[in-house]
């Protein structure tokens, strides 16, 4: 029997050219505020070392919540919400701990510049010149020396008097008001600032003197201890770099930076 020439194919029978063209998947493009969000999360590192960045943090966090509704509303066009997530957990993860961190840092910073200049009140009331004066140098340089070996290699380093009584002279005027008449009294009154300058930390202790007006002294005058510390080290070790006497309660301005010249020295404005 001879084949009918003319069947066709039966009507279900799928064809393969729409099969082919069915599994091609639409193309969808990458959210740029992904994106974005991603690249101010990786920034947001740099919080750790130094606060300008935190911005960047709360940029990853915003700009990726934004990004993520955006692929949410339209999936059929726009991808990347792997990028957005990633963004947002490292803008919060970098962000909030950086910012934890340097609280506990600033609290453990006060608390021991505290600490110090309390115990360097009990010097100035109790002490004589040699033991103030030991605590002014760097902590390598009165390492295992006495108070009174500091002060004799210092005085026999200083050939001008002028410089002698600008390293001592802070301290001979407080210790001669507290000597002035039993009454005088002095006490830690606050730390006023606490930063850092590269690896070093400063402090400003603010100590008040009060006792029965006497002449040329009021009933109450303050001192200011600029303080500072090797931020490097696990452990606080201060020193005190300068006195100020009398002082006015929040009225101390840092000494502005030295700009190098781009030879090597530095100059104040």
């Amino acid at each position: 029997m001879a084949l009918d020439q003319n069947v066709t194919p039966s009507a279900t029978e799928p064809t393969r050219g729409s099969a082919i063209e069915n599994e091609i998947p639409a193309y969808r493009a990458i959210s740029p505020g992904a994106v974005i969000s991603l690249i101010f999360g990786v920034l947001a590192l740099f919080c750790f070392a130094d606060y300008l960045f935190l911005p960047c943090a709360a940029f990853a966090v915003v700009i990726g919540l934004l990004a993520d509704r955006k692929i949410q509303r339209y999936p059929e066009v726009l991808t990347g919400r792997g990028l957005a997530q990633a963004g947002i957990a490292l803008g919060l993860i970098f962000g909030l701990a950086s910012v934890t961190t340097g609280t506990v840092q600033s609290y453990l910073r006060k608390y021991s510049a505290t600490k110090f200049a309390r115990g360097y009140v009990k010097v100035l009331k109790d002490g004589g010149i040699e033991d103030a004066f030991w605590y002014t140098r760097l902590p390598d340089a009165r390492k295992n020396k006495s108070p009174a070996e500091v002060y004799k290699e210092f005085q026999s380093g200083v050939r001008e008097p002028i410089v002698l009584d600008s390293e001592i002279g802070m301290i001979k005027a407080i210790q001669k008001r507290l000597a002035s008449n039993p009454g005088q009294e002095i006490h830690f009154s606050k730390i006023e600032n606490q930063s850092t300058d590269g690896l070093a930390i400063i402090a400003t202790a603010l100590l008040e003197l009060h006792g029965p007006p006497t002449k040329p002294y009021r009933d109450q005058e303050y001192a200011l201890l600029n303080l500072k510390a090797d931020g490097r080290k696990s452990r606080y070790e201060w020193w005190v770099e300068s006195i100020i006497y009398p002082y006015e309660p929040s009225t101390f301005v840092p000494a502005p930076k030295p700009v190098d010249d781009g030879h090597g020295h530095g100059h104040a404005h």
